[in-house]
């Protein structure tokens, strides 16, 4: 099994990584936070030209990492969910059922292998900012660990939840439809106040990673969720990601026998 996984894993990130379209879309992304990060106040909102220290370092980074999350999970969303259409369309599958490949492995060879082409170029860009940080001496080496560890907690989540929904999604409905109510639902879940409209933004299926920010990073709010309430967070988007991959191997199963 392990030795077919990690093949498709192999091949699909190759076709994956080396979309034009990935590269154009996030380097249009990295241009504008890149601008934003380094401007002058009161444009910018991390780096104002003091040095930040140690006592900061991990409120920046989980700050830093939200903020990624606002936009580059869109484009995440937008792009990986042709991966598995595409494969249907074309035909693929079915020449896949002849073989000894398992629909399971498949699936989740699939899904691991678009959610690394989506992450690598932002881990990338996050620690390249970090490196123009700490040599520019706007923060101490310390803020590698931080900003990594804010990466694995706050945008590794909601990219993982962002992948396996596009996936199975446009499989039964129409792939632009899904890219416009997805766009929508982003923003409508993780950044609209509930005081101002009902959303899910501030319940425990939140995927912005807002959670982890005030539990594990420091950020003051009046209320901060507690580190119980981001695990149990973490722990229900996970099931959430497990159950969409299910359901997707499930319909894979019954198109197969329909054919």
């Amino acid at each position: 099994m392990l030795p077919r996984l990690t093949g498709i894993f192999r091949h699909e990130l190759g076709m994956s990584i080396r979309r034009k379209g990935l590269w154009v879309a996030y380097g249009l992304l990295f241009i504008f936070y890149t601008v934003l990060l380094f401007s002058p106040p009161p444009l910018g909102e991390m780096i104002r030209g003091e040095v930040i220290s140690r006592r900061e370092i991990w409120p920046v980074a989980g700050r830093f990492l939200i903020a990624v999350n606002v936009f580059f999970p869109v484009v995440a969303g937008i792009l990986s969910a042709d991966r598995m259409q595409r494969d249907v369309r074309l035909g693929l599958r079915e020449l896949q059922d002849s073989t000894p490949l398992s629909r399971p492995v498949y699936v989740l060879a699939k899904y691991l292998a678009v959610l690394a082409s989506t992450l690598l170029p932002v881990f990338l860009w996050v620690m390249a900012i970090t490196a123009v940080m700490t040599a520019s001496r706007h923060a101490p080496v310390d803020m590698f660990p931080a900003v990594a560890a804010a990466f694995l907690a706050i945008t590794v989540p909601a990219f993982a939840f962002v992948v396996a929904f596009s996936l199975a999604c446009p499989m039964v409905m129409p792939l632009s439809v899904y890219q416009i109510l997805f766009t929508g639902y982003w923003f409508w879940a993780n950044f609209i106040p509930p005081r101002l409209f009902p959303t899910l933004n501030g319940t425990l299926v939140t995927p912005s990673g807002i959670y982890a920010l005030q539990a594990f990073f420091g950020d003051s709010v009046s209320k901060p969720h507690t580190p119980a309430e981001a695990i149990l967070n973490l722990s229900l988007l996970g099931l959430c990601i497990a159950a969409v991959l299910l359901l997707l191997e499930r319909y894979l199963a019954r198109l197969a026998r329909r054919a």
